[in-house]
C-alpha cells in the first residue's frame, strides 16, 4: 500500500449523535468528512491517516478499527478501515 494512496474510514457518532466540533478537528487536521446517515465518510491518503490516527497501515488485516484520538473520543463510537469492495463480472 503505498503511502499516498487514497484511503476511505467511516466514522460512526456515539449515540449523542452528530458533533461539529469533531468534523472541524478532522477537517483541520487535513483529513476530508463527507456526512453519511450515522456518521462521516473520512478520505484521506494513508500518510495523512497513519499521522492523524498514530497508527501504522503496512501489513494491516482489514477490515481494521482505528484508534480514536481523545479529541474526538466524546463524539465517536469507532473509526473503522472497512475491507476493499470486490468486483465480480
Amino acid at each position: 500500500m503505498s503511502t499516498d494512496q487514497y484511503i476511505e474510514l467511516f466514522l460512526k457518532w456515539a449515540i449523542s449523535g452528530e458533533n461539529l466540533q469533531a468534523k472541524t478537528w478532522l477537517e483541520n487536521n487535513s483529513l476530508s468528512t463527507q456526512q453519511m446517515k450515522y456518521g462521516l465518510l473520512i478520505t484521506g491518503s494513508r500518510r495523512q491517516i497513519e499521522k492523524v490516527f498514530s497508527v501504522s497501515l503496512e501489513n494491516k488485516q482489514l477490515p481494521l478499527e482505528l484508534p480514536i484520538p481523545a479529541e474526538l473520543a466524546p463524539y465517536v463510537a469507532s473509526i473503522t478501515l472497512p475491507r476493499p469492495r470486490s468486483y465480480h463480472r
